[in-house]
């Protein structure tokens, strides 16, 4: 029997979007009134070497962040709190899709290079922890305003 708990970082599901990989990442009822949910393990690594990670602390409702997309950075998204609408475009094709994602669905998001991405918070107050392949500069934060 495998004690391990390598089984919890495996993601229970992805899906493929137009635009995005949407993770249902695996969690272990730990202790009671409480959830494990691994992000990282170096044994079953990201789409990524994780190499920068920040919080966005949203303080409102329908604040938008983000309107950008990179050329060197890939992002992984995970809501830590509150709810998101995320808005995707290919800036080549002008292929769009918007994603709705919140924390008490234990979900991150992919998002690749050359997709433009707004987010948006449904709630008055939201967290988001952004796991990166590079850390974040200004040469790599290309303004492109989604409609």
């Amino acid at each position: 029997m495998d004690n391990s708990l390598n089984q919890y970082s495996k993601p229970l599901d992805k899906i493929n979007t137009k635009l995005s990989t949407v993770f249902l990442l695996n969690s272990r009822d730990s202790k009671k009134g409480r959830f494990w949910i691994p992000l990282f393990n170096n044994e079953l690594p990201l789409m990524f070497e994780v190499k920068f990670a920040y919080l966005s602390r949203i303080l409102e409702r329908d604040n938008v962040s983000g309107n950008h997309y990179h050329k060197l950075k890939e992002e992984i998204i995970v809501p830590l709190g509150g709810s998101f609408e995320i808005h995707l475009e290919n800036v080549e094709t002008k292929e769009k899709e918007m994603v709705l994602i919140n924390s008490n669905e234990n979900k991150a998001i992919y998002i690749k290079t050359g997709i433009s991405h707004k987010v948006i918070s449904k709630k008055n107050q939201g967290l988001l922890l952004v796991l990166a392949s590079t850390p974040s500069t200004i040469e790599d934060e290309i303004e492109y305003k989604i409609k």
